[in-house]
């Protein structure tokens, strides 16, 4: 392994570069054109691609000394202008991979980024427009470069032969072609590393080879220091570990803040305590003489059941009623003169109570077949053919007469999502119609029991009244459907946030 003194502070005891931060002397050009002409390469390439045509030595004796080294010099101030007009980091670090043959022989490059302290991420690759970070090879490279880099003092150029110096089992570097490597620092201009360029070749590296690459990589630092700033090139370099500790930091932080614990549930907008219209009688509703959602006066009818039979019974004992008079009346004449007769008075007169009794309740069924309302209200029911036609029985509740400006929140929290909520809790609402607007409630009631709800699921009932208003009227009108936020007692936010998967952890482990 090769290690020579930074790009930025290199001393070549030939001459080439003594000090490259001063510039005191640097001729530099005629030295890199040599350097370009015997690896026979004046334009950027391929990085992978194996030399073509003519051999070097060929090459470099086939123009004269002054033109080549005039090609060269014309291609390096032509590879310092693109590096620093380029617009984006990606275009640079293209340019820096494909465009760097101008000064130095190699065979692949490869830019990486340094990403927090000591690790390395493949940004680009020579003759690669994007870089596939699932690779194998882009794995390996990061490895590798991390490896050499944390036993090298930062900044030095690092040179070293993969398959010399790897281990045995590295599979990876015994596939690998060009096994002599070298690691070229970029560096800002206070001195910190924050990219390497990674030049790979069958040859091995010369001091000529290594200070024309640091030479180079000195411009490519300018220019990428003006393009993405100092800042922002440094923010790449702080430690992850140090920010993960942070970030754990704060998260137990957070988990410990208290918030509300709430539930979201379905809820609907009911009346406050309707009077339920059921069935006084059996028989079989004939025709529904309201429409759903509509008003009606106290006495107004609402539906009337056939009274076909009601009727008949009603003559019936009308009739009977008759029969046992007629018959009183002829024991009461009778009595007077007849000792059996006068035996049977108080029989006929039961059998007259009986049969009158009888008629009452007949006429009073009659009655009842007309059904009206007890109050003004809204009437409230399904639809009217749910209801023509069907035999209902006694007490079975048909409709619902409520007053509209007296309206309730009606809940139906799951099981699973069941809390512990207080009286006077606060209740937001969101209606499906208007999700953008809450309307505030208070809750005044809620089950112990669970029952299944419409749709069938296990729930709690717990009923809210609506805050009024500055005009102090109830904003939404029965029957609306929405969702409705209860608010319970303050937790933890980790709790929060974690107490439905430890729930389903206990139910599925018993822990």
């Amino acid at each position: 392994m090769t290690h020579s003194p930074p790009g930025t502070q290199a001393t070549i005891k030939d001459g080439v570069v003594e000090d490259a931060r001063s510039q005191k002397r640097a001729p530099g050009f005629s030295r890199l054109g040599k350097l370009a002409a015997k690896s026979g390469h004046a334009k950027a390439g391929a990085g992978v691609e194996p030399a073509q045509g003519e051999s070097a030595a060929q090459q470099s004796t086939s123009k004269p000394r002054a033109l080549r080294e005039g090609e060269v010099a014309n291609g390096l101030l032509n590879l310092e202008r693109e590096a620093r007009r380029a617009a984006s980091e990606s275009e640079l670090g293209y340019l820096m991979v494909n465009g760097s043959r101008v000064a130095v022989q190699y065979r692949q490059a490869i830019l990486l980024m340094r990403s927090g302290r000591s690790r390395h991420k493949v940004s680009a690759v020579s003759s690669l427009s994007a870089v596939d970070r699932n690779s194998t090879f882009i794995r390996w490279i990061e490895r590798l470069a991390t490896s050499r880099l944390a036993d090298s003092e930062p900044g030095q150029v690092i040179s070293f032969d993969v398959k010399a110096d790897g281990r045995a089992d590295d599979l990876d570097a015994k596939a690998y072609p060009f096994h002599n490597f070298a690691l070229i620092p970029l560096t800002l201009r206070d001195g910190t590393v924050f990219a390497h360029l990674m030049l790979t070749r069958e040859g091995e590296w010369d001091e000529p080879s290594l200070v024309a690459a640091a030479r180079l990589c000195e411009t490519y630092s300018h220019a990428w220091e003006a393009l993405s700033g100092p800042r922002k090139t440094k923010r790449r370099l702080r430690s992850r570990a140090l920010a993960g500790l942070l970030s754990v930091g704060l998260i137990i932080v957070a988990g410990l803040y208290p918030v509300p614990l709430t539930v979201l549930a379905p809820a609907e907008v009911t009346a406050a305590n309707p009077y339920v219209v059921s069935s006084p009688i059996d028989g079989v509703i004939e025709t529904i003489a309201v429409d759903p959602n509509t008003f009606v006066k106290h006495g107004a009818l609402l539906f009337s059941y056939s009274d076909t039979d009601l009727r008949n019974q009603v003559k019936l004992a009308g009739q009977a009623v008759a029969v046992a008079e007629a018959r009183y009346t002829q024991s009461v004449r009778t009595a007077f003169s007849d000792a059996r007769a006068k035996r049977e008075l108080s029989i006929a007169q039961s059998e007259l109570q009986l049969k009158a009794a009888e008629y009452d309740y007949a006429k009073e069924l009659l009655d009842k077949s007309e059904v009206r309302a007890s109050r003004d209200g809204l009437v409230i029911f399904a639809d009217k053919d749910q209801w023509t036609g069907r035999p209902v029985s006694t007490g079975e509740r048909i409709m619902r007469i409520a007053n509209p400006s007296k309206v309730e929140l009606t809940v139906n929290v799951p099981v699973s999502d069941a809390i512990v909520l207080n009286d006077g809790a606060d209740v937001q609402l969101y209606l499906d119609s208007d999700p953008l607007k809450s309307i505030k409630a208070s809750l005044v009631s809620a089950s112990f029991h669970a029952t299944p709800d419409e749709a069938g699921t296990l729930s709690y009932r717990v009923q809210a009244q609506f805050d009024p208003d500055e005009n102090g009227t109830i904003r939404p009108r029965i029957g609306l459907r929405g969702t409705a936020q209860l608010y319970g007692d303050k937790v933890l936010l980790a709790y929060f946030l974690f107490r439905k998967p430890l729930s389903v952890i206990r139910q599925w482990t018993g822990m």
